[in-house]
């Protein structure tokens, strides 16, 4: 994917730096070198710890960890990310991405490093606590940097930039440590860390450090100084000589724009936000059933080790061919429509996994999921990045939403087992009717939301001119 063909196709002149330079999000980067980086080191990120985390059990089980044990050790990487994730966003918010994005990797790093001399259940908790924080960090950080850099008509194909390095770190990361296997589990601690470490690199490198932090959005009456475009969200100068963040509609009345149709009300707790936090916690939760439960299907129908890997890489494929196209759609069609459908259509497949009769029409069926995931993924973080926009909270809305759905995926990946062990459709089934239950209040929450984006957009809200 051309990183920087996303920046240049996204608006008018001038799009290399946006006003209100002073702030922490004012995008001094170049957009496109800013995409680069954080989908490079997403990568590289992902990659080491997916090199871990599906041997991790085996050699925790190797080492006389009962199962209880290793299920709290699994667990607490996902307890860090939700420690983290909403405090991560609310500095990026405050203080900028830079930052936020090295304290994460570090953080995971340093977590890498004590697995490599940890021993028990206790240490390896903590640190796995640890590296799910630093984890969870760095994703709300990089999610935060496209939301506030790239402009709006961009943005679908930039989520979906950084999407499909976390996929390509999933797909190819499995296959390092199975070649290493458990008992050289303490190098894969090892490259995990290193891989943390090489991440932060282009961060320290090519993106460039920021200063000062964002006031508290200002009242409406504040003065915004003449002659200025501002990316919504992003730190404006206003008539005392500060700077302040501001919402998509502050910025709008300050150019003299309208948008007919589109309301803003309540802050982070507005329909548009609350519509997206509940298709995060719906999914959040079907990632959970996922997590506890495929591996158990597939083993119940026969299928042996290996095919059970063939069908994580099969429903990654269709997702990275169809990545660019899903961005690319989100950032010209209407953004809720497309979510909707594409969630129905994962409802279908939710719901009909474990009644398939073999596993080439499972295969068939996820690859479509993948598909239709890949349409959702940069849609939601477009409109996500939207609506916070709006609120003047884009990092702490980043935040709010991994939050939510983080501690769905928590809750399904404790409930699903029990579940599955109860009947082997229900974790599925529960799973398909949340999705369906959500996607059907969404025309209602979403009325008022602005779906489709434009290049107008981009020239009001987000380019100063130079």
């Amino acid at each position: 994917m051309n990183c920087a063909g996303v920046a240049e196709q996204a608006g008018p002149p001038g799009a290399g730096r946006l006003a209100g330079s002073s702030g922490p999000q004012s995008g001094t980067e170049a957009p496109g070198r800013l995409l680069c980086v954080l989908a490079g080191s997403t990568l590289l990120q992902w990659l080491g710890a997916f090199a871990i985390a599906p041997i991790l059990p085996l050699y925790l089980a190797d080492h006389n960890v009962s199962a209880v044990g290793v299920g709290v050790v699994m667990s607490a990487f996902f307890l860090g990310a939700l420690l983290s994730q909403y405090a991560a966003g609310w500095m990026a918010g405050r203080h900028g991405h830079r930052p936020v994005l090295l304290v994460g990797l570090a953080a995971y790093a340093a977590g890498c490093g004590g697995l490599f001399v940890a021993e028990g259940v206790v240490a390896s908790s903590a640190l796995r606590v640890l590296q799910g924080a630093g984890a969870g960090a760095f994703e709300v950080a990089t999610l935060t940097a496209v939301a506030a850099t790239v402009v709006p008509s961009a943005r679908g194909r930039a989520f979906s930039a950084v999407f499909t390095g976390q996929l390509l770190g999933v797909t190819i990361g499995p296959l390092l440590g199975g070649v290493a296997g458990e008992q050289h589990m303490r190098a894969l601690f090892l490259i995990g860390g290193a891989a943390a470490i090489l991440a932060s690199l282009p961060v320290l490198w090519a993106l460039p450090a920021v200063a000062g932090a964002a006031r508290e959005p200002v009242s409406s009456g504040t003065a915004v100084s003449s002659g200025t475009a501002v990316l919504p969200g992003a730190a404006v100068p206003v008539s005392d000589g500060s700077f302040h963040p501001r919402g998509v509609q502050e910025v709008a009345r300050a150019s003299g724009a309208r948008f007919s149709g589109w309301r803003c009300g309540g802050g982070l707790w507005s329909p548009g936000i609350v519509g997206l936090l509940l298709v995060g916690a719906s999914d959040g939760f079907a990632v959970g059933v996922y997590e506890t439960c495929w591996s158990l299907l597939m083993r119940r129908d026969g299928v042996s080790v290996e095919l059970i890997g063939l069908t994580f890489t099969l429903f990654g494929l269709p997702y990275l061919l169809f990545a660019w196209p899903a961005g690319r759609m989100a950032d010209r069609l209407d953004r809720r429509r497309l979510i909707m459908v594409s969630r129905v259509l994962r409802a279908g497949a939710l719901a009909s996994y474990p009644v398939l009769p073999s596993l080439s029409i499972i295969l068939a069926v996820g690859c479509l999921e993948g598909i239709a995931l890949a349409v959702i993924n940069p849609a939601v973080q477009s409109l996500l990045a939207q609506e916070s926009a709006a609120a003047g909270a884009l990092g702490r809305g980043q935040g709010l939403f991994a939050t939510v759905a983080t501690a769905t995926t928590v809750l399904a990946s404790l409930a699903s087992g029990a579940l599955f062990a109860a009947d082997h459709r229900l974790p599925f089934m529960l799973a398909a009717v949340m999705v369906v239950a959500v996607t059907v209040t969404l025309p209602v929450l979403w009325r008022h939301v602005l779906g489709p984006v434009s290049r107008a957009d981009d020239r009001t809200l987000a380019l100063a001119r130079i």
